[in-house]
């Protein structure tokens, strides 16, 4: 009598997501998802069509919860609080992800119509509705979320990179919150 398999591309997905969170993305391959799933590789092709697809899908799961985090966390909040709180949202959520927050630094590998690119994009609309009710004076939209999506990015990868290993928490999130604050009030205004 043969097994009955209760698979399907959620659990794919999760085990995915569980080998790079808890050992990197490198460790991703479809041999080891396959002998994770206690399945053969090829039937992985039946949920997935490659590697890239299957790094896009977690990266989309994981970009998705990244923006429902922050909906959620910054209700109530508006103006600059408002950007502060997403950004300091995305940051504990990175950190929080540890090894599976890296994946978002391969965004740039994948096309404009991936998941994973989509739903980067929502997180983007999202960033850009929070600016355009923030009244911040920033010109544009896209130089000013260009400014904060990337120094969010940046001070995780020094962070987790372990460039300054003798900063602790404490004056981490105090180098943190300044850095953010001079891009969202450049002109010393109170945040």
């Amino acid at each position: 009598m043969t097994k009955k398999r209760n698979l399907d591309q959620e659990k794919v997905l999760s085990t995915a997501t569980e080998i790079v969170r808890n050992e990197g993305i490198k460790a991703l391959t479809l041999s080891r998802l396959a002998s994770e799933l206690d399945i053969r590789t090829q039937s992985l092709y039946n949920y997935i069509a490659n590697l890239d697809e299957l790094i896009a899908l977690v990266g989309a799961r994981l970009v998705n919860k990244l923006r429902q985090k922050i909906t959620d966390g910054i209700l109530g909040f508006s103006g600059t609080e408002a950007l502060i709180k997403f950004a300091d949202i995305a940051r504990n959520f990175l950190l929080d992800e540890g090894t599976l927050g890296v994946i978002i630094f391969y965004l740039h590998e994948y096309p404009k119509d991936s998941p994973f690119n989509t739903e980067a994009q929502k997180l983007v609309a999202l960033l850009n509705q929070v600016i355009d009710s923030s009244h911040t004076n920033v010109g544009t939209d896209a130089p000013f979320s260009h400014a904060l999506i990337g120094s969010v990015l940046g001070f995780v990868f020094i962070e987790t990179s372990g460039f300054y290993q003798d900063e602790t928490d404490a004056s981490s999130t105090e180098s943190y919150h300044q850095m953010i604050k001079r891009i969202i009030t450049p002109s010393g205004e109170p945040a």
